[in-house]
């Protein structure tokens, strides 16, 4: 059971990681959003609110607290 979640883990971040080089296959461009911020910001922003999110998931399940 544990080599399930560990694998489960890997390929999350994996996943996270290949997310957060949009570079390679997203021509971002000049635009600006509705706000008035480069459109790439909400990208980014997603991209590392969900880093963030798996982190603590991830502490939580290890640490068991």
């Amino acid at each position: 059971m544990q080599k399930k979640a560990t694998i489960f883990w890997m390929i999350l971040f994996v996943f996270i990681i290949g997310l957060s080089q949009d570079y390679l296959f997203v021509d971002w461009g000049s635009d600006l959003s509705l706000l008035g911020f480069p459109s790439w910001l909400g990208w980014f922003v997603f991209v590392h609110f969900l880093c963030l999110s798996a982190l603590y998931f991830f502490s939580k399940k290890y640490w068991k607290e």
